[in-house]
């Protein structure tokens, strides 16, 4: 079978819409660059080239390169969209075709800073290669600012609006040798943007990829399944609208503040994502669509939603429940089996920012925490308390045969690896809420009737791993 490249795209009756040049650099392979920003790019600036500045070590956990296999592809991959909008089933297969070059080593990068026409640079500061990542970029922008050329726009995928800033500050930081005039430029010669990449996007499976690419007639290594949203919205003065977001760009936003889209993000759809992830697991569903159709953790977030998630004045209620809705509409993709755990993933983080803020709210107002929240964070302490880490440094964490590999905050795994399910129920509820190093430097156990709740869950869950509370 031969294997996707640009020489066949015509043969294929692909359309063709290559751009002429490198205009962006992008730095890394995440899911979010490849499966929501350049595919929302591809579409929406066919003006705009990137070359992707691959990490060092790119090996995935099944022994492929995707850097090598994306040069072989000359930059292609194929994306397939698959869901619904509104009543409509979708069923899109696309080749982005705005990659034009992979790049690798430090002469590679050295060679982008000193292109004039690049103006745009993008990092995911959720990915896994982030140090690295971050390494390459200060060694880009200071070559530039060594070559006297201007700065750049760059968007910083991220979960928070401080995500811009830290970007900058660490580059900064990792160019000592760029000299005194470094950070100054950085500061007034270019704009590190925050920006919020929504869409769940995934590099296929060998096992899906084979089905795939056998009922396409052409192999291709990086093939990414997606469902039909994806939106980028990008917090930047107006300027960048002109380079990214022209009259008609469907999926790419511009705003002067990101955190009304951040705050509607996470209260509609990231503390859903938490809500079902560990409970679900723990029940045996593998896809979201598995928990929609799981009767008892349905009614269970549906009821966490109404009681404890949306808000209590009926304006903002009114306003976020079109947001909700189409989460669920995501959720149960009948089409799309986005795997459970790896959708719901950093875990630790949508806790943090979307789930941690609400329990807050609710026990300073009620004395208690809320009780389907709590229970959610008992069942994600007894799923990451079952990791162990193998051979090569990933944790992993096991449900009879299955054996699956966790994305998180690897500092956090490596506490949660030190701890076993199997605990004393108070023992397990103190040691994770009370260290402070897992939450920002706060203690848990301070929330108004937390650690006994949790501790109590996890009694439970000890009990009959498929207990969920019902009223």
């Amino acid at each position: 079978m031969q294997r996707l490249n640009r020489g066949m795209l015509r043969r294929y009756e692909i359309p063709e819409h290559a751009p002429s040049r490198v205009r962006a650099v992008q730095f890394g392979l995440s899911e979010a660059l490849l499966g929501v920003a350049d595919r929302l790019l591809d579409a929406a600036c066919p003006h705009i080239g990137i070359a992707c500045v691959a990490p060092d070590a790119p090996w995935d956990g099944e022994g492929a390169n995707p850097a090598a296999l994306l040069r072989e592809q000359e930059g292609l991959f194929t994306l397939l969209a698959r869901g619904y909008r509104g009543e409509t089933p979708v069923k899109d297969e696309i080749v982005i075709q705005s990659i034009l070059c992979v790049a690798e080593g430090a002469d590679a990068v050295d060679g982008l800073a000193r292109t004039p026409e690049v103006s745009l640079g993008l990092v995911d500061t959720l990915s896994r290669s982030l140090q690295g990542d971050l390494q390459r970029a200060a060694r880009l922008l200071a070559a530039r600012h060594g070559a006297g050329l201007d700065g750049l726009w760059m968007v910083c995928l991220g979960e928070d609006v401080g995500c811009a800033e830290r970007v900058r500050d660490a580059v900064a930081a990792l160019a000592p040798e760029a000299g005194a005039g470094f950070a100054g430029w950085l500061k007034s010669r270019c704009t590190f943007c925050p920006a919020l990449a929504d869409g769940l996007a995934f590099r296929a499976d060998a096992k899906e990829a084979a089905r795939q690419c056998a009922e396409m007639n052409y192999a291709d290594g990086m093939l990414h399944l997606a469902e039909p949203f994806a939106a980028l919205t990008i917090q930047a003065p107006a300027g960048l609208r002109e380079l990214l977001a022209p009259a008609g760009a469907e999926g790419i936003q511009i705003v002067d503040d990101l955190s009304p889209a951040l705050d509607a993000k996470r209260r509609a759809f990231d503390a859903g994502l938490f809500l079902m992830a560990a409970p679900g697991w723990l029940l045996g569903c593998d896809t979201l669509a598995d928990c929609m159709r799981h009767e008892r953790l349905r009614a269970f977030v549906g009821r966490a939603y109404a009681d404890e998630l949306l808000p209590g004045d009926p304006d903002a209620r009114q306003a976020l429940a079109p947001q909700v809705i189409r989460a669920f509409e995501r959720f149960e993709n009948p089409l799309n089996d986005n795997a459970l755990l790896p959708s719901a993933r950093p875990l630790l983080a949508r806790f943090r920012l979307a789930a941690l803020p609400v329990i807050r709210a609710w026990a300073m107002e009620n004395f208690e925490p809320p009780r389907r929240l709590s229970f959610a964070l008992a069942a994600t302490i007894m799923l990451y308390a079952g990791a162990r880490p193998n051979a090569r440094g990933r944790y992993e964490i096991f449900r009879g045969t299955q054996i699956h590999a966790l994305d998180d905050d690897p500092e956090a795994l490596a506490v949660f690896a030190t701890l076993s399910h199997d605990m004393p129920p108070e023992a397990l509820a103190y040691a994770v809420l009370a260290d402070r190093e897992l939450w920002g430097g706060a203690d848990l156990r301070e929330i108004d009737g937390l650690e006994a709740r949790v501790a109590l869950d996890i009694a439970n869950l000890q009990r009959r791993p498929d207990y969920l509370p019902e009223e």
